[in-house]
């Protein structure tokens, strides 16, 4: 679907999660699935509090992504603050024992009702992965389902087999081919690996032109002239990112987050920049 889309549901969720600019609509998300899918690994032992999160992305002003169980516990104090609320999800123990595949744990019409603010529901589909078959004719109910209730659905599509060979999972080959398996199963954004090679993000664009395409995060970077760098890298191609360790581990998590949306604005990474320096913006 699109913006241009007569139902008013799906165009008011859409624009919710969307950053207009000179670089037209990109997409800033928060992820906080850190304690179920990795490991509850946190740096920065505050994150480890839904509350500390869920106060960065709303002070930030971009939507959060979480899983239910996090949401119906916490979102009592942030009931304005646009939501993702993931449908499934695995976690890392012993994943080299298993084929690639998540739970699910949540269903749309569970989502809407015990979150006014849905923005969209989300859903990780492993390409290659040995449950492939069952996974379509999952996401093909969901994505019925969405439609009906005119939610937005991401697609977290991730080139996926057993045993894993990780460091091919990035080749823009295999990543601009996830993207276009979630745009082809109908999909509305799709969050990708950063696709490595020479000239990898405007291959993915060209191969799923119809899709907002978003970047992961990925792990902590160097520096934050390093993180904005790539940021802007991306978002002069592609569509947007979906970020967690690299700001709610940081030390200034708002101000970070604040210099994202700066750069998905069209700003300088030294605009971004001033904004990350100044005075840090208290969590809580």
């Amino acid at each position: 679907m699109s913006l241009n889309n007569p139902y008013t549901g799906f165009t008011i969720r859409m624009n919710k999660m969307l950053i207009k600019g000179d670089l037209g609509n990109k997409g800033l998300f928060l992820a906080v699935d850190q304690g179920f899918e990795h490991r509850s690994d946190f740096t920065i032992s505050k994150a480890a509090n839904p509350d500390y999160v869920m106060n960065v992305a709303e002070k930030a002003g971009i939507p959060l992504i979480l899983h239910k169980g996090l949401y119906v516990r916490y979102a009592d104090k942030h009931p304005n603050l646009p939501m993702v609320i993931k449908l499934n999800g695995k976690t890392e123990l012993f994943q080299e024992n298993r084929a690639p595949l998540g739970g699910l744990d949540c269903t749309v019409e569970e989502a809407l009702a015990i979150c006014p603010s849905l923005c969209a529901v989300g859903y990780s589909f492993y390409v290659g992965g040995q449950q492939e078959a069952s996974q379509i004719t999952e996401l093909a109910d969901i994505i019925r389902e969405s439609r009906a209730y005119q939610v937005p659905v991401i697609v977290w599509a991730y080139v996926r087999q057993h045993p894993r060979i990780k460091e091919e999972e990035g080749y823009w080959e295999n990543v601009r081919y996830a993207a276009r398996v979630a745009f082809e199963l109908g999909a509305d954004m799709v969050k990708l690996y950063y696709p490595r090679g020479e000239n990898g993000l405007k291959k993915v664009k060209e191969y799923a032109q119809g899709i907002y395409c978003l970047i992961a995060g990925g792990a902590k970077m160097d520096t934050v002239e390093q993180a904005y760098k790539t940021a802007q890298d991306i978002v002069q191609i592609l569509d947007g990112m979906a970020i967690g360790r690299n700001i709610f581990q940081d030390e200034k998590p708002i101000n970070k987050a604040l210099g994202y949306k700066a750069i998905f604005q069209g700003k300088s990474i030294d605009e971004a920049l001033k904004i990350y320096n100044a005075d840090k913006i208290p969590v809580i």
